[in-house]
């Protein structure tokens, strides 16, 4: 090897010489001196590109640190003999070599760069937006806001009123106007204004709360339009929260906001399940609760009342956060936010699920414009055949109950596929996916965390799941001052559902269906006896 060291180092002598000057044994030393000289710049083109590479993967912190060592240890002998091979025969396979490696890790290089942007942009939004929209009757010659600038628009100072006034002031500064405005003091007294069209010819009401009204007043559906819409966006008022402690239990509030578009839209949360996730017994436990629960929340304005546990996601995330706190006791430390849109785009970035579905049915066009047949069993589905699968309600005699536990089925599958050895096919297109849907406080180290931990040690995870019930009846709302169909909470569950929390929390091995089964053999004992 010396020899050829020193042989190299004569021959790259001649390369600044002028061919003509040089006999036929010189200009062969030249090209062998051109030839390594283009060899070494390729390696150090290799060893910057390499030093990039490993930079990137350094920051994503996904990879158990065995493998990172392994990572540089394999880099750094297919450099050393990409370099030693320049000075041998073997020097024309050491160039192709390192041309091939500098493109895999330049790819390696811009892959490990946008998963870290994409963490960067999962866990970095700031923002939540409300939508006010304006409402006028329904054969009103207006069919845009400008043309209503002259209408006095009324609004319900109980509930709304922050972001009426900020509507209007919107309205205002954009159209260079000043247009009149009207409290009421409830939902009733304002909408009777608006249908006599005397004292006001226009409503605020946010999206979220015309939905609402829409399911519960069909009257109001189709006697009103919408002219368009305002949006007020905010800060959110949930903090970042801390990373918990390696293998310690924590909770996540995993929301299905029901709205298209935009993830920080503020809206009804139709699906509320808190994930318990124990790293170190590699158990998770979901527990559903239905979104017509009728129970104490809170509106934006800070008031407490009995009312639909979805209309505290009106109040943004916070609001339903802090209802189920009231209900189990145990708060979130990270929510997941997820709107429909992001249902299908993750799913289908996953390369489909399979959900193991309890019961047979067909989908009606409520829940999506296709009807799919879904087997009981299991079931191959993409995005589409998913968001089909969660949102249906209207064909099961239980309704809201059998849609919870579609849900956890779902994300059951969602989770499988996340932590299977596929995964890492899709990992960059899931992340892709998951920034334009996907809204959480979770920190970015807590999630490489989990990942690092589920390639560090492939065992499966336990995924457990539990609806708690109730029984359907019409109540009043009294935040939101409207009759409403709401399910009454059977406690009976709701205190199993805060036992399973603390059995995973205690590092106990669950299994939820013995669980409630030995807790109905007991009762059963103790009527018999």
């Amino acid at each position: 090897m010396a020899n050829f060291f020193t042989k190299t180092n004569k021959d790259m002598k001649y390369i600044f010489k002028k061919s003509t000057n040089l006999n036929k044994k010189e200009k062969r030393r030249k090209k062998r001196g051109v030839m390594a000289l283009i060899g070494l710049l390729l390696v150090l083109v290799e060893l910057v590109i390499s030093g990039l590479f490993l930079f990137e993967i350094f920051k994503l912190d996904i990879f158990p640190t065995k493998y990172f060592i392994m990572m540089i240890v394999i880099l750094v002998l297919i450099l050393l003999y990409n370099f030693t091979s320049q000075f041998t025969k073997a020097h024309y396979f050491g160039k192709f070599l390192s041309v091939l490696m500098s493109v895999i890790l330049v790819f390696g290089y811009l892959v490990g760069s946008k998963v870290n942007w994409a963490f960067g942009n999962i866990t970095n939004t700031k923002i939540e937006t409300d939508v006010v929209d304006v409402i006028v009757l329904k054969h009103d010659s207006a069919s845009s806001i400008k043309d209503a600038l002259s209408y006095t628009f009324g609004y319900n100072g109980s509930i709304e009123e922050t972001l009426s006034t900020k509507a209007a002031e919107q309205i205002n500064s954009e159209n260079n106007a000043s247009i009149s405005t009207k409290k009421y003091t409830s939902w009733d007294n304002l909408l009777e204004a608006l249908y006599s069209n005397k004292d006001i010819k226009a409503i605020f009401m946010t999206e979220a709360m015309r939905a609402s009204m829409s399911e519960e007043d069909t009257d109001f559906a189709s006697k009103t339009k919408v002219l368009g819409n305002i949006k007020i966006i905010t800060k959110t008022t949930v903090n970042t929260a801390a990373k918990k402690s390696k293998g310690e239990p924590f909770v996540v509030y995993i929301s299905g906001n029901d709205g298209y578009g935009d993830i920080s839209d503020v809206g009804r949360s139709d699906v509320n399940i808190l994930a318990v996730i124990n790293p170190e017994t590699r158990q998770v436990l979901l527990i559903s609760t239905p979104r017509d629960y009728y129970i104490t929340i809170s509106d934006a304005n800070g008031r407490k009342g009995i009312d639909k546990l979805t209309h505290a996601g009106n109040a943004g995330t916070q609001g339903s956060i802090d209802a189920l706190y009231d209900l189990y006791g145990f708060k979130a430390d990270y929510f997941m936010k997820l709107n429909f849109d992001g249902c299908v785009k993750i799913v289908d970035a996953l390369g489909g699920i399979t959900i193991d579905s309890e019961v047979e049915f067909t989908n009606g066009n409520d829940a999506a414009p296709e009807n799919y047949h879904f087997v009981k069993g299991l079931n191959e589905c993409d995005g589409a055949m998913t968001l089909a699968f969660v949102r249906e309600r209207q064909c099961f005699m239980n309704g809201d109950f059998q849609r919870g536990r579609n849900q956890q089925a779902a994300i059951s599958g969602i989770i499988n596929k996340a932590t299977s050895p596929s995964i890492l096919t899709s990992y960059s297109s899931v992340l892709e996916a998951a920034t334009e849907v996907l809204y959480t406080n979770m920190p970015t180290s807590m999630i490489t965390g989990l990942i690092k931990d589920q390639l560090a040690d492939s065992t499966p995870w336990n995924v457990q799941s539990y609806a708690v019930s109730g029984r359907t009846q019409s109540n009043y709302c009294n935040l939101y001052g409207f009759y409403a169909s709401t399910v009454v909470p059977d406690y009976d569950t709701v205190n199993i559902a805060i036992k399973l929390m603390n059995m995973i929390y205690n590092d106990e091995t669950v299994n939820v269906d013995e669980y409630v089964e030995s807790l109905e053999n007991e009762t059963a004992t103790g009527s018999a006896q």
